[in-house]
């Protein structure tokens, strides 16, 4: 029992020596990534010293519980408990200051507080072991380190949750009551949101990337990386381009274990940025019909107490359940925390199935909210909407319904609002649903329905409010981008197809690379033929209103198949794909699902494959090879693209190399081609490599670490 009792009093006071010594030389110490690892497990140690040092505390307060001899020995094991783990959670937590931003002087604090209380904990043992006598010395020691132990406790959970973690629920009587009169629109609506999400990492004690959020006008400096938004640009804004990193990334915000924002609150932050990013506008100053005040009233409306204590007769679908409806194309979610009640939120229009929407089925009872917007939805899908008997709020915007199946939703008594905005419904095809019980509201603008339409159904049906020019303002508004039709791979007879949902306007387009204007570019007044893959440049404008941001669009039209395709490398595990007819199956991958079967995925080895066109080859002129980009993702274009041509496998030479240009700085998610030229030759057997990144550049987080590489299709012209 004495030896062991020696050998962890050794390793304790040689943790307390490393510990010091580190500290002294604190600047030039590099962690490996093991003891990175080690670093994060100081939040799950620091528990158990407190409960060890405060049970050593009992015993000397009452030190005949046990009897004089048992509590002795019994003090003696607590003492070595807290003493070692009080060493180690000190040396772990020395490790995970190395790797984050927080306060200076608060961090230095709690490594100051948990280094003190290591080492008189530390004392205390050695004083218990060799039976001192002075007990004066031995319980003077114990309460200095208990109040010790209160100073690092605090300081650390300020560090981890933020000032005034513990009392911040009981307010403040006089807490002042914000109004849209009083109060500015930040206040009201963006800060609530950062308050919840980001203040306990961004604020005075723990600035995490030296952002501090809690303090207006220190927001607006910056970071360490500079300010967190552009003006009028959410998509290039830092604040914005890091929520909408994968969960998996680091530089994804709020960090993954912590609550995320819901679509709602990702779309109020982009319209605050988009307006402008104003601290100080009121609410009541927006005009009526301003997207931001709309969102910023929605918002408000779903966040207050009221709304979040709504009670519902239905029980909840299990997390089995839910976990299963969740796709990479349709997402499945509870109202608010402990919910019964369901939302359903469908992405990516070419990917679209009705047989996604008829899983739903499983959850008829419990989905109250199902947002359709831009799917390709017609009347036919109605029928399966009416079904969910429990449905309040429906969102059918720029969906391909235009009425005749309307009447499918007469059994949705609970319904409050639905969205027709952008379809072809006519004011006559309403009926049904303005006579539903508990409709509320209907957003038709840009539909066919006319002024005086919409001012006789508010005089027919008072209870109920029409949207229908939401987006009308006195002053102009940015029009959406246009849209391309074609989905997928186009076929050689098929013609390219530009739409923009507001009648008037007019789009000007460009294939050459060449960026449009309002006076400069193509007009779209019809369909176009093209007979390869090009980038589509287009916007979109109309009197009276800023013309749209650019679209910038690659639209894939299908080559000449070769008779054969074999992959020569292994694509990475997790990233298989369908195999190598991957890469001619017509089956374009989207930029924010690599894991979907249309992506082939390289890191530790180069992508090859092997293309035979047979005895009567055609003459080629150019290979497109056609890669997704997420840099948040650590997925960059190739650094090098080789082709090798020959008569078969085994007599080829190369004939090509490109080395596309790689990116300097953080972009959004991207789908491309390589365009590679070729000499005027007929080949029967081609073989293409394409090179991963092998170190990311120093700029990105990942620096030093290998890239990957997605390729989806290969096309031969």
């Amino acid at each position: 029992m004495q030896r062991a009792i020696n050998v962890i009093i050794n390793i304790n006071f040689f943790i307390l020596i490393l510990l010091i010594f580190l500290l002294l030389f604190e600047s030039r110490v590099e962690l490996p990534a093991w003891l990175q690892v080690a670093g994060r497990l100081h939040p799950m140690f620091l528990h158990l010293p407190i409960g060890m040092l405060i049970f050593s505390l009992i015993l000397m307060v009452l030190p005949k519980l046990a009897g004089k001899k048992a509590n002795r020995k019994i003090m003696m094991v607590s003492l070595l408990l807290a003493s070692l783990s009080a060493s180690a959670t000190a040396l772990f937590g020395f490790f995970l200051s190395l790797q984050g931003d927080y306060g200076s002087d608060l961090l230095q604090q709690h490594k100051m507080g948990g280094v003190a209380l290591s080492l008189l904990i530390f004392f205390i043992l050695v004083w218990h072991k060799y039976k001192k006598k002075s007990k004066l010395v031995f319980y003077g020691v114990s309460v200095i380190s208990f109040f010790v132990l209160l100073f690092a406790g605090h300081t650390g959970s300020t560090l981890t949750h933020g000032e005034n973690f513990v009392w911040a629920p009981l307010g403040s009587d006089g807490e002042e009551i914000l109004t849209e009169e009083n109060s500015s629109l930040y206040r009201l609506a963006i800060m609530p949101v950062l308050e919840k999400k980001c203040f306990s990492c961004h604020n005075e004690s723990k600035a995490k990337g030296k952002l501090i959020m809690t303090s207006i006008e220190k927001f607006k400096l910056g970071g360490k990386n500079g300010k967190e938004w552009i003006e009028g640009n959410p998509d290039s804004s830092r604040l914005v381009k890091y929520i909408h990193l994968p969960l998996e990334d680091d530089n994804h915000m709020p960090p993954d274990g912590k609550p995320q924002l819901p679509p709602i609150e990702i779309s109020l932050l982009e319209a605050w940025i988009r307006s402008g990013a104003d601290f100080e506008k009121k609410l009541n100053e927006f005009a009526e019909q301003d997207t931001l005040k709309f969102l910023a009233a929605a918002y408000i409306k779903s966040s207050g107490k009221k709304s979040e204590e709504k009670k519902y007769a239905f029980g909840p679908a299990s997390m089995e359940t839910i976990i299963k409806l969740n796709t990479p194309y349709r997402a499945v979610f509870p109202l608010f925390q402990n919910s019964p009640a369901l939302q359903a939120d469908f992405f990516a229009r070419q990917s679209f199935q009705v047989n996604a929407l008829e899983e739903l089925k499983v959850i008829n009872d419990q989905l109250t909210v199902l947002n359709l917007s831009k799917m390709p939805i017609t009347d036919n899908e109605l029928k399966i909407i009416g079904q969910f008997k429990n449905l309040e709020h429906l969102n059918l915007n720029f969906t391909s319904v235009i009425g005749e199946g309307l009447s499918n939703l007469s059994s949705l008594s609970h319904l409050q609002s639905i969205s027709l905005s952008g379809t072809a419904v006519k004011g006559n095809a309403l009926q049904p649903v303005l006579a539903l019980p508990s409709l509320r509201q209907i957003f038709i603008w840009n539909t066919p329905i006319s002024e005086s339409e919409k001012a006789a159904m508010e005089k027919s049906f008072p209870e109920i409010e029409f949207v229908h020019t939401l987006f009308i303002d006195s002053g102009k508004l940015v029009l959406s981008k246009p849209i391309l039709i074609n989905e997928s791979v186009m076929k050689k007879s098929e013609l390219l197809e530009l739409k923009h949902s507001m009648p008037g306007a007019s789009i000007r387009y460009t294939l050459d690379g060449s960026k449009p204007d309002s006076v400069s570019g193509l007009v779209y007044d019809k369909s176009v033929a093209i007979n390869e893959t090009v980038k589509v440049k287009a916007l979109a404008c109309k009197e009276g209103w800023y013309c749209s941001k650019l679209l910038e669009i690659v639209c894939y039209v299908e080559g000449h198949k070769p008779l054969q395709v074999a992959l020569l490398s292994l694509a990475d595990k997790k990233y298989p794909g369908d195999g190598a007819v991957t890469l001619t199956d017509g089956h374009k991958g989207f930029v924010d699902a690599f894991k979907d079967p249309a992506w082939l995925g390289f890191m530790n080895n180069a992508f090859e494959a092997g293309f035979d066109f047979g005895n009567q080859p055609p003459t080629l002129g150019k290979i497109m090879l056609s890669y997704g980009e997420n840099l948040g993702s650590y997925i960059f274009p190739p650094t090098e693209v080789e082709v090798w041509a020959g008569s078969d496998s085994k007599n080829i030479k190369l004939i090509k190399t490109i080395k596309p240009d790689q990116p300097k700085e953080y972009r959004g998610q991207n789908l491309d081609v390589i365009v590679i030229p070729l000499p005027s030759a007929s080949y029967s057997y081609y073989r293409i490599v394409a090179k991963p990144v092998s170190k990311l550049p120093q700029w990105h987080s990942g620096k030093g670490k290998q890239g990957w590489f997605f390729v989806d299709e290969i096309f031969f012209y």
